[in-house]
């Protein structure tokens, strides 16, 4: 079971408990969405996913298989490598760190406001801020 919160046009998703760990964060005017699965770690990474407002993929699974077809696919093994679909959409395998700042830059629909810093995870609501993450707790004790 998930929440929704929308804040000046941006659709954030979170889990109900702890451990449902997929955060969901879309922005309805720029249609970009980041994932977050704090289940899966990669090293010292947790799974990010981000589709640009272009519909190119970025995602830290270094594991990530793309089917083009059923007689192509596509293992990635290692950070930096990228194809390009007959579409001229990309998929892209990156450093979280780096998804993050791509992320930051690229999100928003020019005079947007920023509702959330893609660096550290956090919501910006008013002159309040406060972690992604912290939002499972403020849901659970309003039930």
């Amino acid at each position: 079971m998930y929440y929704e919160l929308i804040v000046e046009g941006i659709q954030i998703v979170v889990p109900y408990y702890d451990h449902e760990e997929y955060y969901v964060i879309i922005n309805k005017l720029s249609e970009a969405k980041f994932i977050i699965n704090r289940a899966i770690k990669f090293e010292d990474e947790v799974l990010v996913m981000y589709t640009d407002s272009f519909g190119n993929l970025m995602s830290n699974n270094k594991k990530l298989k793309v089917v083009l077809n059923k007689d192509q696919e596509i293992q990635f093994k290692n950070y930096r490598e990228q194809v390009t679909l007959k579409s001229g959409k990309t998929v892209s395998i990156l450093p979280m760190k780096d998804i993050q700042e791509i992320a930051n830059q690229t999100f928003y629909v020019d005079k947007q406001k920023h509702v959330v810093n893609f660096l550290n995870f956090t919501i910006i609501q008013g002159d309040n801020a406060e972690c992604l993450f912290n939002l499972i707790g403020k849901r659970n004790e309003k039930n």
